[in-house]
């Protein structure tokens, strides 16, 4: 006989199946984003018709507002991590443990503020600008932000910034990442701090299963086009930002909170030249996922604390509950009347439950 060159009929089909996995989500990713994209560019043209002039125009922004060089704030400070040059503000005794803190998007430092002045007297506090946002380096190409290269970003700061285990303190993407380091390197982290993002498996498991967070998750397909979601966000002096934080349906519902001052931080720091297509290339390399783990798949052991605004219009509440079954030992705690930008809505409730995770 002579022996088949592609092995058994069922290795075959084994085969045949596993690639016929990532060609079905080509296929469902490529159709919602003609979808999303095409309803997007239909309400980019009707802004733009309705009044040209102010869709179009622009404030000029070439210096920074004061709240972001507040000395009580802490201090501005560079490091070289993975290759690149981050960007970070700092405060506190940097021979106490280092607390360090992940934003997500559309933010940068500055989503931390409430944070850094709660925590500098106990804590090494760190808020990085993340590779791609605000002061920090931002390497051209799609493939300079793939969750392996985000991931790595984060284990060398950690260890060029401490000299010992870190709490890491993450929100939206920034949780992204924080996830994969907690699975990878659990010997870096002493706690770990995780507001408004799910756990992969819980987001991934939501996706496959009904249609709710994938409705939610509609931006995400949309940001898979070039130039679109860059102009988008930039149409009407970058108004994209007054509707996200300050809008009726995805803003912060305490507004004392977000004030005009710190909007203008936000259309500043966003504004620069540059500043939007690396910060929207996390999403596009969103479905590539990366190096698996090898072996099966284990709960995490890190001591996690899950915190999440119920009013989060991107993100399902029905995610949070799940995630006893990721994670060895967590604690949750949902803040009612708060939306997805959490640490920034209610800082007070945020700090709270921070602390007594922290002093358990």
């Amino acid at each position: 006989l002579i022996p088949r060159p592609f092995g058994t009929r069922q290795e075959t089909r084994d085969k045949t199946r596993a690639m016929a996995l990532p060609f079905k989500l080509m296929v469902t990713v490529r159709l919602l984003q003609v979808i999303w994209t095409s309803t997007t560019f239909l309400q980019m043209i009707f802004v733009v018709l309705k009044n040209p002039i102010k869709a179009f125009r622009k404030k000029t922004r070439s210096i920074p507002p004061a709240c972001l060089i507040d000395p009580s704030l802490g201090a501005h400070e560079y490091v070289t991590a993975n290759g690149i040059k981050f960007h970070y503000v700092t405060a506190g005794d940097k021979t106490k443990p280092l607390m360090l803190f992940l934003h997500g998007f559309p933010e940068f430092w500055f989503s931390w503020r409430y944070q850094l002045r709660e925590f500098c007297t106990d804590y090494h506090v760190v808020a990085v600008d993340m590779r791609g946002y605000g002061d920090s380096d931002k390497p051209s190409g799609v493939n300079q932000y793939s969750i392996d290269i985000l991931k790595e970003d984060i284990v060398q700061l950690i260890k060029v910034l401490g000299s010992g285990k870190c709490i890491l303190v993450a929100h939206d993407w920034g949780g992204v990442i924080a996830w994969r380091v907690a699975h990878r390197h659990p010997e870096l982290i002493e706690k770990f701090i995780v507001l408004n993002c799910p756990h992969p498996k819980v987001y991934t498991k939501s996706l496959s299963t009904g249609w709710s967070q994938m409705r939610k998750s509609w931006y995400i397909f949309m940001f898979q086009t070039p130039w679109l979601p860059e102009c988008i966000l930039s149409l009407r002096d970058f108004g994209m930002f007054k509707a996200m934080y300050r809008g009726k349906t995805s803003g912060v519902r305490n507004l004392n909170n977000f004030s005009d001052d710190v909007l203008e931080a936000f259309k500043y720091t966003f504004s620069q030249k540059g500043a939007l297509t690396p910060t929207i290339n996390y999403h596009r390399n969103v479905f590539n996922i990366g190096e698996r783990t090898p072996g099966p798949f284990k709960p995490l052991e890190v001591p996690t604390l899950l915190l999440w605004g119920e009013e989060d219009v991107f993100l399902d509440i029905s995610l949070v509950d799940q995630h006893h079954d990721v994670c060895a030992n967590i604690t949750i705690h949902r803040i009612p009347q708060c939306s997805h930008w959490v640490q920034q809505d209610c800082p007070e409730l945020t700090n709270k439950h921070m602390r007594e995770f922290l002093e358990s």
